[in-house]
């Protein structure tokens, strides 16, 4: 571990989030195990205890704004959490009908929820402290549609005001991102569904070898990458990069979406995040389950661990294996002093 003392800048800490796996054939600790916030902070690895009951496999998101480094926002598969770090008090927010909760996104005032098993993802008003509007992912393919909520400036496209609910099928959607045009881009991994609107946008997604992608949520536009299982959209010095999980590879993209390479990985590749001021790409790496060696079975296994990768010339430069995790499900580059409330938590 010595060597993580130079690996992360001493002004930032990692934040590393764990769960168990979603399927009981999968997994192999008990829920009493599970280590659901661990923090890389001078070179240790900390334990958040405070957290670790939380959610039925565990905690899968954390977000924070800058102007308010005492509060964050903590997602379980179900429920949506605010916890001020200077109070040591959590508070439900009270997001109906959350399921299978991916990706927490913060940008402005409004917090991008992907509400993975709805098919939708959520914007909640987190000054005003309510949901702004949800986006039903089974109306792409056709005009964009949303149930209809006070819409604030950080929702992407007043036409999304319509109260159309179409039939729901699973576009697996795992994050929410601003892109670098301006528009809302919602990262998706699976395209196939039952209703023509679904089938039609599927068509558009399918590739060979894996058919997810990015929608558009300004313009409902649906821009194939022919990833297999993506997750953790991120923009890093110009360019997207996204974790092509099923192939074990960090793909990095243009701003107009086109690859310019591909990164190498170990295992099933989720959560990620940098430090501009260290040049390192941190991301989590989960074993392979089974079922999932058969999409990649040139993989070899690998321990749960976070991986740091050079972001100038793509080479990883250490590796911490993890504990106390049956899955990786997010990473974070966080300031040193939030990073120190989240250990201090009792």
């Amino acid at each position: 571990m010595s060597r993580w003392r130079s690996l992360v800048h001493p002004d930032e800490a990692l934040l590393v989030l764990g769960s168990l796996h979603a399927f009981a054939q999968d997994r192999r600790l008990d829920r009493s195990e599970v280590r659901s916030l661990q923090v890389v902070l001078d070179g240790e690895v900390g334990h958040a205890p405070f957290f670790d009951a939380w959610g039925e496999w565990g905690v899968v998101s954390f977000a924070w704004a800058p102007e308010r480094p005492g509060t964050a926002y903590v997602a379980t598969g179900t429920e949506l959490l605010e916890v001020d770090l200077i109070e040591r008090r959590v508070r439900d927010l009270g997001v109906l009908d959350l399921h299978d909760v991916h990706e927490l996104t913060l940008m402005g005032r409004v917090l991008w929820i992907a509400n993975t098993g709805r098919d939708e993802v959520v914007a909640f008003d987190v000054a005003r402290e309510r949901v702004a509007g949800r986006v039903q992912l089974s109306a792409y393919g056709s005009t964009p549609k949303i149930v209809p909520r006070p819409v604030e400036d950080d929702v992407p496209d007043r036409r999304l005001a319509t109260d159309v609910r179409e039939e729901s099928e699973r576009f697996h959607c795992n994050q929410v991102l601003k892109g670098f045009d301006g528009h809302y881009y919602a990262l998706v991994h699976y395209a196939l569904g039952e209703s023509q609107l679904i089938r039609r946008a599927a068509r558009r997604l399918m590739g060979r070898q894996g058919n997810g992608g990015v929608i558009d949520l300004n313009d409902g536009r649906v821009v194939p990458l022919g990833l297999m299982g993506p997750h953790t959209l991120r923009k890093v010095d110009g360019h997207y990069r996204v974790c092509d999980s099923g192939r074990s590879a960090i793909n990095v993209y243009d701003g107009d979406w086109t690859l310019m390479e591909k990164i190498p990985s170990q295992g099933w590749v989720r959560g990620a995040d940098a430090s501009e001021r260290l040049g390192i790409y941190y991301v989590g790496i989960s074993q392979f389950r089974r079922r999932y060696m058969a999409l990649n079975p040139t993989a070899r296994q690998t321990p749960n661990m976070v991986q740091a990768i050079s972001i100038e010339t793509g080479e990883p430069v250490g590796e911490m294996v993890l504990s106390g995790v049956e899955r990786v499900t997010n990473v974070y580059v966080i300031p040193r002093e939030i990073a120190a409330s989240i250990l201090e938590m009792r």
